[in-house]
């Protein structure tokens, strides 16, 4: 029996997201009817309890508001921190109000398959450190920087709240560091580290414990209830794939294992990840690509331990992949890193 899958076009998302775009819209005199226009959204209907939103539909509204503010380089992360300070939020509630961070990330994991968030968080423990790997869960096109940046912002400022100021805290961003760069410090802190492998928030490995200053047993009860009532149950394809391709990286995976993997056919596969502006290759690709700078990063793996990691037929193969994948060999990207 084939599986059931949802499209980016399909609501699945908290309107509470959405309303807090359109707040801050407010805020720099943008009409929020103005960003809506043409998106079959209404503001009306983004006002009942439990009101889900398109994905598709936060990318263009996320897209139309970064053209109107071009000149505010800081948009992405102050709308991080409206987010985060802004009660009723579900899936930022499971932070605030969570025992500790292990309770905060083992329920946002459970109830994001439910409900699309944009974003999937990876948690790693290595060496002393905890890394919270974000990786996005759909094709954010020119929206991935954006996104990224509203999580992180977000998600710093609760742990500061929660762990406290003195809390250490780095951000590593994927991309290089712009000419002029003040509003990182003020949202992401002092620890930003440019040109990294990976879009992570990285934090001393004993504070997964430490107890929140806000915990709260009966607001987290009531968080968790409400996401649960929130989620729908198809997954978004684009997402369960990302998952399946990250946990198996063993496993070589082509179209027609996938497909019959998911119980449909190979055209079926081809044609929904189409309608979802993606494709097979470039989807399993974009995972390995983005594994492969983790691994050698985190682990110093050479070029044979990879290429095994991840299935290639020889290191060569790897090597191939790898200079596709940053432009350099992986020996170039060792000293540059």
């Amino acid at each position: 029996m084939s599986l059931k899958f949802a499209y980016l076009h399909d609501k699945r998302m908290p309107a509470h997201f959405l309303i807090t775009i359109l707040e801050l819209a407010e805020h720099y005199q943008i009409k929020p009817q103005h960003l809506i226009r043409g998106s079959q959204l209404f503001l009306e209907d983004l006002a009942y309890p439990g009101a889900q939103v398109a994905p598709i539909n936060v990318l263009i509204i996320l897209k139309k508001l970064k053209r109107e503010l071009a000149e505010q380089p800081q948009l992405a992360m102050e709308l991080g921190q409206r987010i985060a300070t802004g009660h009723g939020h579900v899936l930022f509630d499971l932070w605030r109000y969570a025992p500790d961070l292990h309770s905060a990330l083992t329920a946002w994991a459970r109830v994001q398959k439910g409900f699309e968030t944009l974003i999937q968080f990876n948690v790693e423990r290595h060496q002393g450190k905890l890394y919270i790997r974000l990786t996005e869960s759909a094709s954010l096109s020119t929206q991935q920087r954006m996104v990224f940046e509203i999580v992180l912002s977000a998600c710093r400022l609760l742990l500061k709240e929660q762990l406290g100021a003195q809390t250490w805290i780095q951000i590593e961003l994927p991309w290089s560091q712009p000419g002029q760069d003040f509003h990182y410090p003020v949202y992401l802190g002092e620890h930003v580290r440019f040109n990294a492998p990976r879009c992570a928030i990285v934090l001393p490995d004993e504070v997964m414990y430490q107890p929140f200053k806000e915990a709260s047993a009966l607001r987290f009860a009531q968080a968790k209830r409400s996401a649960s009532q929130l989620s729908h149950p198809p997954q978004l394809l684009q997402a369960h794939l990302r998952r399946l391709f990250r946990k198996n990286l063993g496993q070589a995976w082509s179209l027609e294992y996938t497909a019959n993997y998911l119980g449909m056919s190979p055209a079926t596969l081809k044609r929904r990840l189409k309608q979802d502006g993606t494709n097979f290759k470039l989807l399993v690709d974009e995972v390995r690509g983005q594994e492969a700078l983790h691994l050698m990063d985190l682990n110093q793996w050479n070029n044979s331990q990879l290429a095994s990691t991840m299935a290639f037929a020889d290191v060569h193969s790897f090597r191939r992949a790898f200079k596709r994948w940053t432009g350099a060999v992986p020996s170039a990207f060792r000293c540059g890193s």
